[in-house]
C-alpha cells in the first residue's frame, strides 16, 4: 500500500499547488483609488470648480493635460455626489497609477459614461489607455438631463504587462460647444472600478498534472482490489 499513500500525496501537492499558483484573491484585490471622486478639494452644494493640469487635489488622480470641471451636485451624480466633466474650459487628460497587478492577467476597467447636456457637440468622445491598450468611446446627448444624467456603464479590457498600469482618461472633444468656450463641455465621468478577468495561464498544467495524478491512484487502488 505504501505507493497508493505516496501517489495521493503528489497528487494533493499538485492540485495545492494549482490553487497557490492562480492568485483569484489577489489579482481581484486591485482597486481603483477614489473610483467616484467623492474625496478632493471643497465644492458647495450644487456647484463645480475648474481645475488645470498638473493638480492633484482629486484623491488619487493627476490632471495630465488640460483642465476638468469637479462636479457636486451640478448635476445627478452616477454613485455618490461628485462627478467629472473631462472638458474644463480644454479637454483633459487624467490618470491613476494601477498597482498590484499581475503579470499576464487580463484586468476589467468599468466606469459610467454620460456628457455634459449644457453644450454640444452632441457627441461626447474620450480614449481609454492602460498598459498596450486603448478604445474610444462615444455617448450621444440629448435625452440626459442634469437631474438624469441617463448614465451608462462602459468596459475596457487590458493585459497586464507589469505589476502596473498608468490608466487613462483623455477626453478628445476639442470644439463644438459655445462661441465663447468651445471646448467647454465634455463627457461626464464617474465611478470607475476594476477586476481581474483571467487567471494566469500557467497555472493550467499544474491543475492537469494534478488531474492525472488522481486518476492513477484510482486505477492503482482498483488493481489492489481486485
Amino acid at each position: 500500500m505504501k505507493p497508493v499513500r505516496i501517489l495521493a500525496g503528489a497528487a494533493f501537492a499538485a492540485v495545492s499547488a494549482f490553487a497557490v499558483a492562480v492568485p483569484f484573491d489577489a489579482a481581484r484585490a486591485v482597486t481603483i483609488t477614489n473610483g467616484s471622486f467623492e474625496s478632493g478639494p471643497v465644492v458647495p452644494d450644487g456647484q463645480f470648480i475648474t481645475l488645470n493640469a498638473g493638480d492633484g487635489s482629486v484623491t488619487g488622480w493627476t490632471i495630465n493635460s488640460g483642465s476638468l470641471d469637479y462636479i457636486q451636485g451640478y448635476w445627478q451624480a452616477a454613485d455618490g455626489t461628485h462627478s467629472l466633466d473631462l472638458n474644463g474650459l480644454s479637454a483633459a487628460t487624467i490618470s491613476q497609477l494601477v498597482t498590484g497587478l499581475t503579470l499576464n492577467t487580463s484586468y476589467t476597467v468599468s466606469f459610467y459614461l454620460s456628457g455634459n447636456p449644457d453644450a454640444g457637440p452632441t457627441n461626447k468622445t474620450l480614449d481609454v489607455t492602460a498598459s498596450a491598450g486603448s478604445q474610444s468611446y462615444l455617448y450621444t446627448i440629448g435625452a440626459n438631463t442634469r437631474s438624469n444624467m441617463d448614465w451608462v456603464q462602459e468596459t475596457f479590457t487590458f493585459l497586464a504587462t507589469d505589476s502596473s498600469a498608468l490608466l487613462s482618461f483623455v477626453s478628445t472633444v476639442t470644439s463644438g460647444g459655445t462661441n465663447d468656450n468651445p471646448a467647454a463641455f465634455g463627457p461626464a465621468l464617474d465611478n470607475v472600478s476594476i477586476v481581474a478577468t483571467t487567471p494566469l495561464p500557467a497555472a493550467l498544467p499544474l491543475f492537469a498534472s494534478g488531474l492525472g495524478l488522481l486518476g492513477l491512484l484510482r486505477y492503482r487502488r482498483q488493481r489492489a482490489a481486485a
